[in-house]
């Protein structure tokens, strides 16, 4: 039995690479997020988020406040912060204009945490010290889901056991036309619903979505092939994971008393910051530079185009959170703000390469930067490189189904004019 299970895993992950292999951009992607892993691992005491969270501000308090009372992972309170913030921005209607391009500062984040480890209870506290309101309720239809938007365009959804929603519209044709809709609401396209009797139709529709679910289980119910080239690939992903010094035996029960009145007079001075209705920001020179400046620091190493334009959108709805949360009232995002941005970004690339690791992809492409030194050492000697060459003189080559995979994978050899 148990040789059957390998082998079956085996031919999974195989189909899973060939994927990487066929698609270039994917490809790309990949290799940049590995690139950046060696510096973004987090091997301290210190909790990683530290390095986004401006002291003083309101994510310090709501951090400070968890850390103290609660052994809970401390990305939750800080995500479900800022998806609060994100919904009070789009109640206003209230974007981004960068470079011509209206961005909205809606989130779709998605939090990996075990069972237990306070994600609905983080939720539901936070509201209550805020006062935050009008969420999103659970559709079980397409036709629920969009009267629900209709009624709660541009809200707050939070909804739990994620994974298995995602696999469910990634998989279930009834869940098709829900699928769709989500995908016309990321790309700020009208939603219709039509039938006989009746014809709903929303436009400029906006969701934030804070997706719950278990990390153990989440890249069993989630292909990793929807990871990287599917629906599921529209949103971030954060690893929340329990700290050791945190242990749930020193906190019997979660006490908010003496952090309560803080948080709400830290949320009210931020949401008195919000313009009016449609306001529009933008970001300057000097805070696209501090981006890239912050980006380049954490990172070393600059991350192939595809991949750094993708979380460029979501850096600059990032920075204008961080403009709130620096308590200023101005209309342009600086280079502070992006700098803040950037940080951020790249803790959403280590946790991304670490789901890709689950997978065993940094292996393989270490196999293939080997794979690479073998092709050039034969080109000396005029020869051309083959499958039979890699399985012979690399260790750890499955078979001749895997040779010709860590060939679809290497580099282009460089030119001779290079």
């Amino acid at each position: 039995m148990a040789q059957r299970k390998s082998t079956k895993e085996d031919s999974q992950q195989l189909s899973f690479l060939n994927l990487i292999a066929e698609k270039k951009a994917v490809r790309d992607e990949v290799r940049g997020m590995l690139q950046v892993m060696k510096a973004l691992d987090n091997k301290g005491q210190t909790w990683r988020g530290l390095l986004a969270v401006p002291p003083g501000s309101l994510l310090s308090t709501v951090v400070s406040a968890f850390e103290k009372q609660t052994d809970i992972p401390l990305e939750i309170p800080f995500f479900v912060t800022l998806h609060l913030l994100s919904a009070e921005l789009m109640k206003r209607d209230i974007t981004v204009n960068f470079q011509g391009q209206r961005i909205r500062p809606d989130l779709w984040t998605v939090i990996l945490a075990e069972s237990g480890a306070g994600k609905t209870f983080t939720t539901n506290r936070l509201m209550d010290m805020t006062g935050a309101e009008d969420t999103f309720p659970d559709p079980a239809t397409a036709a629920r889901f969009i009267e629900e938007l209709q009624a709660h365009n541009k809200s707050l959804w939070v909804r739990d056991e994620f994974g298995q929603f995602l696999r469910t519209l990634e998989t279930q044709t009834y869940a098709q036309e829900m699928k769709d809709m989500l995908l016309r609401i990321y790309d700020g396209k009208e939603v219709a619903r039509r039938t006989q009797k009746y014809e709903v139709v929303v436009k400029d529709p906006a969701l934030s979505i804070l997706g719950l679910t278990v990390y153990s289980t989440f890249l069993d119910i989630i292909t990793p092939e929807s990871l990287l080239d599917g629906f599921a690939q529209r949103f971030s992903y954060v690893i929340a994971q329990k700290d050791p010094q945190r242990p749930m035996r020193k906190f019997p029960w979660y006490n908010f008393q003496a952090w309560e009145q803080t948080i709400r007079e830290e949320w009210d001075k931020v949401t008195s910051l919000l313009p009016n209705d449609r306001a529009e920001y933008h970001v300057t020179e000097s805070g696209l530079n501090g981006f890239n400046e912050s980006f380049d620091m954490l990172v070393h190493d600059r991350l192939p185009d595809s991949f750094y334009r993708r979380i460029m959108t979501r850096g600059i709805r990032y920075a204008l959170f961080y403009h709130l949360l620096l308590h200023k009232d101005t209309l342009e995002l600086d280079q502070q703000d992006m700098g803040w941005a950037g940080r951020l970004s790249a803790i959403h690339i280590q946790d991304a390469v670490t789901l890709l690791r689950e997978h065993g992809v940094d292996k393989n492409l270490s196999l293939a930067a080997k794979a690479e030194v073998l092709r050039d050492k034969l080109a000396s000697e005029g020869k051309s490189i083959t499958a039979r060459d890699v399985a012979r003189n690399i260790r750890g080559i499955a078979n001749a189904a895997h040779a010709r995979f860590i060939l679809s994978l290497m580099e282009d050899p460089p030119s001779k004019e290079t």
